[in-house]
């Protein structure tokens, strides 16, 4: 069930992410010791998802952002989960040697399983964690339809006059 909620799950993640931590090694050799982690611009909450039998809860490492600085929106069966760290109280004069911080606007999208009750979908913030519980749907059952051998047709019935044979 992860993979159908997780949109950016690749079948060969695992190769993709060994690349790139080859090639995070190969620029930290390649960029000058004072200048590295300047380039990182993308600041992207790590998550995790849990499936449980009443629901799914998605829970997201944002530390550093605001309450208010975090939206949630849901439509066609998609969470999206978006928002921005802003880097506070900057000041110019005082220079970095180095930063490993990352600010900017981060956005994650979610398909949700059509199981999900979207009326009841609940939101918790708390030291920097984002938790958004997706409770299950009750398992609708079968309905029984009853077969009529009246002799009245299904015109009749839809526009309430009796019909009339020629």
């Amino acid at each position: 069930m992860r993979r159908s909620l997780l949109s950016n799950n690749l079948p060969y993640a695992s190769t993709w992410n060994l690349m790139k931590e080859f090639d995070d090694i190969l620029n930290e050799f390649s960029t000058p010791t004072f200048t590295r982690g300047e380039y990182q611009t993308h600041f992207e909450p790590k998550s995790e998802v849990k499936e449980t039998e009443t629901g799914y809860l998605l829970s997201f490492d944002v530390p550093g952002v605001k309450e208010d600085d975090i939206k949630i929106e849901f439509a066609d069966r998609v969470l999206k989960i978006y928002g921005e760290r802003k880097e506070e109280n900057k000041v110019e004069k005082d220079g970095f040697f180095r930063t490993e911080k990352v600010y900017g606007k981060f956005e994650r999208s979610f398909r949700l399983p059509e199981n999900v009750n979207d009326n009841k979908i609940e939101a918790n913030y708390s030291q920097g964690v984002l938790q958004v519980y997706l409770p299950k749907e009750t398992p609708k059952t079968a309905k029984m339809i009853n077969i009529s051998n009246e002799p009245k047709s299904f015109m009749e019935k839809l526009i309430g006059k009796k019909e009339e044979n020629h």
